[in-house]
């Protein structure tokens, strides 16, 4: 009989143990991130912030976040090939879906012959930032051909890009940011190229005096070396406007000045100052920042 209990207690052992084959739970202390397999393992997962490794959940709006997945494992073969599917979602205060991405590898619908197999996913925190938001971004890997299923949580905060010094007087907006247009993402700091475009991009302006249904906007821009060297200047790149007005919807989404810098000498750091002021009250927006040039 004892050796009939034994029997039955090592063939328990044997069941458990292979019903928990590829599972594996997980949680980050540093980020919350949270991982969980189940028939689909992972060996490591990294998150690179502007193709730096950093392991932080905080990021700056704009910044370009990716997540990778090496040694992706679990799948099941067809023909020498394994059929992953990734999707990815971005929550915000737990309730309002921002992206959707169900399927982020289509052009591997086929199937793939890399081994070891990475993937990743990848997304940009151009988020609303203003009232504290919270978020978090959902990643699962799932089998095309078999049951198995990785899942990965990620909470998160964005905070503005503060490469800008910005003082408002009754003007609302939800971003105010300096976008390089030759690498297609914000400036982060002060260093940049005289051989890229820049545009200084300005969201959501709210809060001009409206007359006759129209605003009557005023915005300028100025960038000086430390010599008082003029680099650019403009008093009003909507001139075209400043006497007819626009219609405060336009504002509502996106003002916008491309900075074109010509190449030569110049006694770094530069001041860049923009304002944007409304033509019938007092109300304004100063920025502000220093770049050095090169």
């Amino acid at each position: 009989m004892q050796t009939l209990r034994t029997f039955i207690l090592l063939m328990a052992l044997v069941t458990l143990s292979s019903c928990q084959f590829n599972q594996s739970v997980n949680k980050d202390v540093t980020t919350g991130a949270y991982s969980r397999g189940d028939g689909i393992g992972v060996d490591d997962i990294a998150i690179e912030v502007n193709g730096e490794t950093d392991n932080r959940n905080e990021f700056m709006f704009g910044e370009h976040v990716n997540l990778l997945f090496d040694n992706v494992s679990g799948l099941t073969k067809a023909n020498g090939k394994t059929f992953p599917e990734l999707g990815m979602y971005i929550v915000k205060n737990e309730k309002d879906t921002m992206l959707a991405y169900p399927n982020l590898l289509k052009s591997l619908n086929t199937g793939t012959e890399l081994s070891p197999l990475q993937l990743q996913a990848t997304f940009s925190a151009a988020l609303p930032n203003k009232n504290n938001e919270k978020y978090k971004v959902f990643i699962e890997i799932t089998d095309k051909k078999g049951k198995g299923k990785f899942n990965y949580e990620l909470p998160f905060t964005v905070k503005p890009n503060d490469l800008l010094n910005l003082k408002s007087n009754g003007i609302e907006y939800s971003n105010i940011y300096l976008w390089n247009d030759t690498l297609k993402q914000p400036v982060f700091d002060n260093n940049i190229s005289f051989e890229h475009l820049f545009i200084l991009i300005l969201d959501d302006i709210e809060g001009l005096e409206i007359t006759n249904e129209k605003v009557f906007p005023i915005f300028s821009v100025d960038l000086v070396d430390s010599s008082d060297h003029v680099i650019l200047s403009s008093p009003n790149i909507l001139s075209a406007y400043e006497e007819t007005g626009v219609n405060p919807q336009d504002l509502k989404n996106q003002i916008t000045a491309k900075l074109t810098l010509a190449k030569g000498t110049v006694n770094n750091p530069c001041k860049l100052t923009a304002t944007l002021k409304d033509k019938n009250s007092a109300k304004e927006i100063n920025m502000m920042t220093e770049l050095n040039i090169n």
